[in-house]
């Protein structure tokens, strides 16, 4: 009985062994995984911080964000927001002594599916009006796997109000551009001339880029855009988007992936704004012509009811069949009316004469 006693103990001292020491692998490799994360991330604060102590010259900062807002970004798009704010603030409190300024660019996919419309909030130094009109942004649309980078990369080069200073541009996308050349296989080729000729703006306005690779299908439009950039004497660098869960945030629960109806309300809204680029759908076209007939029709009615002395200037009450009736029985009794009193005044003018 003592030797059975015994012998449990033993394999139960043996099984806590084990299980510390499994509990002890597992520590030490999420701390190395935690440890190359940390690793990444300094580095590309590193990237900046360098970059702005080899031009502290000039005390102005303008950081303008490029952020992919289509629906396969519906799982980052909270976590590159709070990335960029993330990125804002220890700027700021890293160089006091810099003046800075923050934009940002939704950018979608039109080239693919035409209800897309891009966001833009243009350059300011009032901070705290931001949280909120990033927050209000949705992720949705875009049709095939690439971007419209080209569209991005132009309202960076015609709608963005630029000082003269340090201008630099924080890119984060999940997918990479149209056009064959920066992705393998693309229906619009011509994009990649177009993308080159942006670049090529953003180069001679002395535009620093830093493009966030966040999904791996983007890292070929990054590295495109990086050789083609420093052709031409740009500075192009690429950092990865090293958040927890390995590129992903895990807001499984808080999806920020909008619904069609959501959609439409939401596209409605932000074609009221100013600082947006909007463009009306076929469908809004269509909708538009119907509303117009309509407004014809009712005004032609209106008229029609006016000749016959009807006063029908309420368009709510409209006239039915039977008011149309009567008023048309109106007029021809008080035609008729008229042709008797002017038979009897001919008469009677007749008689005059006979006499």
């Amino acid at each position: 009985m003592d030797s059975e006693n015994e012998k449990e103990k033993k394999s139960k001292k043996k099984i806590s062994n084990i299980e510390k020491e499994d509990l002890k692998d597992k520590n030490s490799l999420n701390s190395t995984e935690t440890d190359s994360t940390n690793k990444k991330i300094d580095n590309n604060k590193t990237k900046i911080d360098e970059f702005i102590e080899k031009n502290n010259e000039i005390k102005k900062f303008d950081l303008l964000f490029l952020i992919d807002a289509t629906g396969s970004m519906s799982s980052y798009i909270r976590a590159a927001k709070e990335e960029s704010e993330n990125i804002s603030t220890e700027l700021r409190n890293s160089y006091p002594e810099y003046n800075f300024q923050y934009g940002y660019i939704f950018y979608r996919d039109p080239i693919d599916s035409k209800g897309d419309i891009h966001e833009t909030i243009n350059l300011t130094d009032n901070v705290n009006s931001l949280p909120a009109q990033i927050k209000a942004i949705r992720a949705y649309g875009g049709g095939d796997l690439p971007e419209d980078w080209v569209g991005a990369y132009k309202l960076a080069n015609e709608k963005i109000s630029w000082r003269n200073g340090i201008k630099t541009i924080i890119h984060l996308a999940d997918a990479g551009a149209h056009g064959n050349e920066f992705t393998l296989s693309d229906k619009y080729p011509e994009e990649s001339q177009k993308l080159k000729d942006e670049l090529l703006k953003c180069s001679q306005n002395k535009i620093n880029i830093f493009g966030y690779v966040i999904q791996e299908d983007a890292r070929n439009s990054f590295n495109k855009c990086q050789e083609y950039y420093k052709n031409n004497g740009g500075n192009y660098e690429i950092c990865d988007f090293m958040i927890k869960n390995n590129y992903k945030y895990d807001y499984s629960d808080e999806s920020e992936e909008s619904s069609e109806e959501e959609e439409i309300s939401y596209k409605k809204k932000i074609k009221d704004k100013k600082y947006l680029k909007s463009e009306e759908s076929d469908e809004d076209e269509s909708f538009k012509d119907k509303k117009c007939k309509k407004e014809k029709k009712s005004k032609k009615k209106e008229k029609s009811y006016e000749c016959y002395g009807c006063d029908y200037s309420d368009e709510s009450e409209k006239s039915s069949e039977e008011e149309e009736t009567k008023c048309k029985k109106k007029k021809n009794k008080k035609k008729k009316e008229s042709e008797e009193e002017e038979i009897c005044y001919k008469k009677k003018k007749q008689k005059i004469k006979n006499i």
